[in-house]
This record gives structure tokens, sequence and C-alpha cells, in this order.
């Protein structure tokens, strides 16, 4: 009995697919994809196919096994560089791609222009991310924070209330008390007091 690939129109027999390793290893593989990958990873494959043969198994499955671990890490390396690709992307690329846009050379050779166009999207997603961050810092700028908090004192003075001599008072003696429990503290370490 033979049958016809839905993805790549070649013809073979039922028993034939069961048998070939290729094919049960490229079957598991298209199992343990997220649904919404695989079927347009599946379309995408048959662009590879050369018009006057059919695509084999072993071919489908090498190309398969080429992107499914950046489809896994929903990641793209181009030119060094690593690109962040959610998986709805992987597969808004593929079935673009499958769609067989003009201009597309068939068969394919590589996997260069899809990796290229996920790439590229990822680029343009992250300028886009870095213009909406930049917008965000000039409307609304940061405080530096090498500023210190103003103290108490500051805030009652900036509101018109003189700050009594007793309140310095009290902080002076609570700065040498600090200092004087910094300092013993260091001494039963063993650090040196001036550190």
């Amino acid at each position: 009995m033979k049958i016809t690939c839905p993805a790549c129109g070649s013809f073979f027999g039922i028993d034939a697919g069961v048998n070939d390793a290729d094919a049960r290893r490229f079957a598991e593989l298209m199992a343990g994809l997220h649904p919404i990958v695989a079927k347009p990873l599946i379309q995408y494959l048959a662009l590879f196919r050369p018009e006057t043969t059919g695509l084999r198994w072993s071919r489908m499955l090498s190309l398969a096994l080429e992107l499914e671990p950046m489809i896994r890490e929903a990641k793209v390396m181009r030119g060094g560089i690593a690109y962040a690709v959610p998986r709805e992307a992987w597969a808004h690329a593929l079935q673009q791609l499958a769609d067989r846009p003009k201009g597309l050379n068939l068969p394919l050779k590589s996997h260069g222009y899809l990796l290229e166009m996920l790439a590229g999207g990822a680029e343009k997603l992250a300028a886009k991310t870095e213009a909406g961050a930049e917008k965000r810092k000039r409307e609304h700028p940061a405080v530096p924070t090498s500023q210190s908090a103003p103290t108490a004192s500051q805030i009652l003075a900036t509101h018109g209330f003189a700050v009594s001599p007793i309140l310095e008072k009290a902080k002076e003696q609570s700065r040498a008390r600090f200092d004087k429990l910094r300092e013993d503290n260091a001494d039963l370490r063993g650090d040196d007091a001036d550190e």
C-alpha cells in the first residue's frame, strides 16, 4: 500500500515508513515539539524537496535536528550573537516561508534565510524595546542613587521649622555612641579600628 506524504508529496509504502529508522526518529522528534511549531516546521521542510525526487527521511531528519535545539531553547545564533526567539515567532516565520513568498528560490539549500528572518525580527523587537525604555527614562528620570536621603533636620528646615539645639546635641551623642560601638566591635574581632 502506497501513501503520499502530506508535507513533501513523496510516495512511499506504509511498511517502508514504519520500518525506516529515520522516519521513526523524525516522527518522534515532531511529536516532542509543541504543535504550534511542529506543523509549520513540516511544511517548511517541504521547501527542501528536490524538483525531480522526493525528500528522503534522512534529509528531513537532518534538517529538523539542525533547528530543534534552537526551537527548544527559544533562541537563534547568528553572527556570534544569540537572539531570543519565542516559540510563536518560530511558528510565524516557518509558516511565512511555507506559504512560499515571491522571490523564494526553491528548493532551499540551508536554513540561512529562516535564521536571518528570525534574527532580523529579534533585532527589530530589541530596538523597539530599547527605544521604549529610553523614552521612559526621558519622561520619568530616575533619582540618582548617589544622593543620600534627606535627614529629619533637613526636612524640617525646608518647611520652616527650626531644629532645636537639644535635637542637634542628641544627634551628636548618638553618632559618638555608634562610633564607639563600631570601635569596640572591631577590637573584639581583632580588626584595625581605623578600617
